[in-house]
């Protein structure tokens, strides 16, 4: 079914709040759907081919590396959380979910935007924490 000139499955696809894509085996970004642009602020262009772990900081590298290690065939594999650097130098985080892709040679990822979450569960342990450190003062 064509809508407005575009296939609804293309609408679908590039419209998704989720980051859709397969990283290639050598690690490179391949087949990336709008929402990389709409979300990270990067041209697709810009991102098509690249290695991923140009948008990971260092410190994040060996856990973004389980979506290719672990086996993503397993229908209870758990998604994995990493952050991606912006266009603007800002990080957001993500929990990701993959499977294979044959054809591709590499694996189909999706990544749903967590940042709000992380900033709220960051906050309610900040909160704990000083909580009980209050509580800690002699009186």
């Amino acid at each position: 079914m064509e809508e407005f000139g575009r296939r609804r499955e293309d609408w679908v696809i590039n419209d998704t709040p989720l980051l859709l894509g397969i990283v290639t085996f050598d690690l490179r970004l391949m087949n990336l759907n709008r929402s990389w642009e709409r979300i990270l602020g990067y041209p697709r262009a810009m991102l098509a081919g690249k290695p991923l772990t140009r948008l990971i900081d260092q410190g994040e590298h060996a856990t973004a590396l389980t979506l290719l290690n672990s086996r993503p065939a397993q229908a209870e594999s758990k998604p994995i959380e990493f952050s991606l650097r912006c266009y603007d130098g800002s990080y957001r985080c993500f929990e990701w979910e993959r499977r294979p892709a044959r054809e591709e040679e590499g694996v189909f990822i999706s990544g749903r935007d967590i940042t709000e979450r992380k900033r709220m569960e960051t906050t309610a342990n900040l909160q704990k924490y000083l909580q009980s450190r209050k509580s800690e003062r002699p009186a």
